[in-house]
């Protein structure tokens, strides 16, 4: 139990009317989960306002109310703050109310366009495992016997802090988390502190929520500014924003990637369908390693993971051995069906993760590249057109489709991906019902073709504009071919 006053700092408050020394027992943004003396942060979103559900969370006992709007009248029983950030405010109460918990955790950000839910799943494997290493992302938040779902890649700050929290009291001396741009431009993490930060990469998504590139950049840029000299910037030197990101730190760094200019890289490569191996030069000796990850980008994953690991002091052996038992993270170029023919399921739902995915299964691949994929709606649609002109020019045939269509058409979704299309392209088949579409491509596979079913990768869902429904390409796969062969 902490004060009003004690959460508040000094910083946060313009203006107030009631007992700033009420004692406190929660913190939430969300008034049906406020319980007899919460703190209700009102946050004003989007679409709808937190402080017209202020009547709800003072009926189920909200001893505080914080929001950017003045004191209304009716609410004297309580206590109202007045605060110029509400969305910053909700971070700094939140995480005092837990006691500051990533002050006593060593906090490795991951963020990039892609490749954060595998760099994070690694770097807790490398780093000692869930006993040692929480883990917070896409895929829930987890440390060793437990298991928290989340609706977002980077939780709102009450579950995050009280996450880090939980992860403490279990023994874990690190949480390596995936850092989303939104939740950096939302003030969710701003009272984290980082011992280090990965970037993965940087390339087209979300701009409609950040409106430009430009935007988008400064979001991702915005973790590795706040570094300071005691702390670790991990960077993808092959990436162009790589270079922009080393002028603007004021912390130590290291460098993965392929080109010889790197910290971290491979000697020696070789990808197959069982996985792959290699030998790593790093500044502290060669890693010979093996993996069950796909892919060229995974070994980018790979090197990233390693290089926050190395600068943590893991030795070379610890980290082969835990590479060589690392188990794919669901639906990150996993293997669906292996016998005369591959599938794979995979998340890429952007232009450069889809090009990466279907640039890595060329070198395994020894027939065709057959692609199913479609685009999210109610989501940025500029990725559209680029992600056919990517599948056009990289696979050999492609079959269009629904991802989740949420408010939107899917014959109009599946019309602004088609229009990206080279006009001589005509290896295309469109079919919006994705289960009648993942049969259709693997009806058209053949010995040594690879089948890549693109977007979706671990969702369990389709979502549509009037209904979710249970949706999982690994069950159509299994069910098309048999549970045998799956």
């Amino acid at each position: 139990m902490k004060r009003l006053d004690e959460l508040l700092g000094k910083q946060e408050s313009l203006a107030w009317r009631g007992d700033l020394r009420v004692p406190i027992h929660g913190v939430t943004y969300d008034s049906r989960q406020v319980v007899p003396g919460s703190c209700y942060v009102a946050i004003k979103g989007f679409q709808r306002d937190g402080a017209d559900f202020v009547a709800d969370a003072v009926s189920r006992g909200a001893a505080a109310v914080v929001s950017v709007h003045p004191p209304a009248p009716g609410f004297a029983q309580v206590t109202w703050v007045q605060v110029k950030n509400d969305r910053r405010a909700l971070s700094a109460i939140a995480s005092r109310f837990h006691d500051d918990p990533s002050r006593r955790l060593q906090v490795i950000g991951v963020t990039g366009t892609n490749g954060k839910t595998t760099t994070v799943a690694l770097i807790q494997a490398l780093l000692g495992g869930p006993g040692a290493v929480a883990a917070a992302g896409t895929l829930g938040m987890n440390f060793a016997g437990t298991d928290w779902p989340v609706k977002l890649t980077t939780p709102e700050a009450p579950e995050l802090f009280a996450f880090m929290a939980a992860a403490l009291r279990a023994g874990c001396s690190s949480l390596a988390m995936e850092v989303s741009s939104a939740s950096l431009s939302l003030h969710r993490v701003d009272d984290v502190r980082f011992a280090q930060a990965v970037f993965t990469s940087f390339s087209g998504d979300h701009l409609d929520f950040h409106g430009t590139m430009e935007s988008y950049f400064e979001a991702k840029l915005s973790l590795f500014k706040r570094l300071g000299s005691d702390q670790w910037a991990i960077l993808n030197g092959d990436d162009p924003a790589g270079p922009r990101i080393i002028r603007e730190l004021n912390c130590r760094y290291v460098t993965f990637g392929f080109s010889e200019q790197a910290d971290i890289r491979p000697l020696k490569a070789v990808f197959g369908p069982e996985g792959t191996r290699g030998v790593l030069q790093t500044p502290r000796g060669k890693i010979e390693f093996q993996s069950r990850l796909l892919g060229r980008f995974n070994l980018m994953n790979i090197m990233a993971a390693a290089s926050a690991a190395l600068v943590r002091g893991a030795g070379a052996d610890a980290i082969a051995a835990a590479l060589a038992a690392f188990q794919p993270v669901k639906g990150r170029a996993s293997i669906a069906h292996a016998g005369d023919f591959l599938v794979v399921v995979d998340y890429a739902h952007t232009d450069d993760a889809l090009e990466n995915l279907l640039k890595a299964f060329r070198e395994i691949a020894r027939g065709r590249l057959i692609l199913v994929f479609g685009a999210g709606g109610s989501r940025d649609k500029t990725k559209r057109p680029r992600m056919a002109r990517v599948a056009g020019r990289l696979a050999d045939q492609v079959v269009v489709t629904s991802d989740n269509p949420r408010q939107e058409d899917p014959l109009a979704i599946i019309a602004d991906v088609t229009a990206g299309f080279d006009p001589g392209f005509t290896s295309y088949r469109t079919e919006p019902d994705r289960r009648a579409a993942i049969r259709l491509a693997l009806g058209m596979a053949a010995a040594g073709d690879v089948v890549l079913i693109a977007g979706k990768g671990h969702e369990d869902y389709q979502i549509f504009r009037d209904r979710t429904v249970h949706f999982d390409d690994f069950e159509v796969v299994r069910e098309t071919l048999g549970q045998g062969h799956a």
